[in-house]
């Protein structure tokens, strides 16, 4: 590959694009999208029966998560050993994590009776404690066996329902890789808003700034893509351009969502540990 067609390869803003020694090297670019959306009541209807998450969930779950998460973005560059370490670390932690507590809205989906499934997780929507009145969805997850049932939007719905019975908390975040369309697609089809963040914003204003270019230099800029396209950097740069005069302003939480809904340890974090990680509950 030439210098000269290196940058005429479109621009992604998930992934970092190398020349090097004649060659494109593509590695992932690990930029978090933090979403948000109110804690408030759901309807949901479930293919299956749900049930609170228990603190023996943690090895139940370890099938569901690996074949939910063995090929997604977030684990693309991972060895099967290394996806497996960091399958039983992700569940480790939010059942055991030092600085933070499950909470009893977490929910996990269960077989059906007279299946091969009956009584195991295919599923879950794991809810963690933060505070300031939000709550964090560190993961939802189920087997692609069961993936376009409306399951992951049940899991969802009957966590936020739960969260708002609980009492408490104001706003659940949820997080996804800007590379996993699936996720980012599911978070805005249940409602999910992202959050705004100068880093995105720059990288797409980069990306509508360089595909102008491509096509304009290429002749394969039609008239209604120029459009289009310049609608794109407009609205990025405005958006850059204001996050930016955020952060100058000293006010960076507006403009960096990980420092807006980073944990802040507590004096009593220590208190936290003792308590059990999911209080053990009925089924419903």
């Amino acid at each position: 590959m030439s210098l000269e067609e290196f940058h005429r390869l479109p621009f992604k803003p998930a992934w970092k694009q190398e020349y090097i020694n004649g060659c494109l090297i593509e590695s992932p670019r690990w930029v978090i999208v933090h979403a948000t959306i109110p804690v408030s009541p759901r309807p949901f209807k479930s293919p299956v029966p749900l049930r609170p998450a228990k603190a023996g969930d943690e090895q139940a779950l370890l099938p569901s998560f690996r074949a939910a998460f063995k090929d997604v973005f977030e684990f693309c560059d991972n060895t099967q050993k290394q996806f497996s370490q960091s399958a039983r670390q992700s569940l480790h932690h939010f059942f055991h994590g030092p600085f933070h507590l499950a909470l009893p809205a977490s929910r996990v989906a269960i077989g059906r009776p007279g299946t091969l499934e009956a009584g195991r997780p295919i599923g879950a929507a794991l809810v963690l404690a933060q505070e300031e009145g939000w709550a964090l969805l560190d993961m939802i997850f189920v087997k692609p066996t069961w993936h376009r049932r409306g399951l992951a939007t049940a899991l969802a719905a009957a966590a936020l329902t739960a969260l708002h019975e609980q009492g408490g908390y104001r706003t659940l975040v949820s997080r996804y890789h800007l590379g996993n369309e699936p996720s980012r697609a599911w978070h805005h089809n249940f409602g999910f808003a992202d959050e705004p963040d100068l880093r995105l914003a720059q990288l797409h204003l980069r990306a509508a700034i360089h595909e102008l270019r491509r096509l304009r230099e290429s002749g394969q800029l039609t008239s209604q893509e120029n459009r289009r396209l310049n609608r794109e950097r407009a609205r990025w740069q405005k958006e850059a351009d204001r996050l930016e005069a955020l952060v100058k302003a000293g006010r960076e939480d507006e403009a960096d969502p990980w420092r807006k809904w980073r944990r802040k340890p507590r004096d009593d974090e220590m208190i936290v540990l003792k308590k059990p990680a999911v209080p053990q509950q009925k089924d419903v």
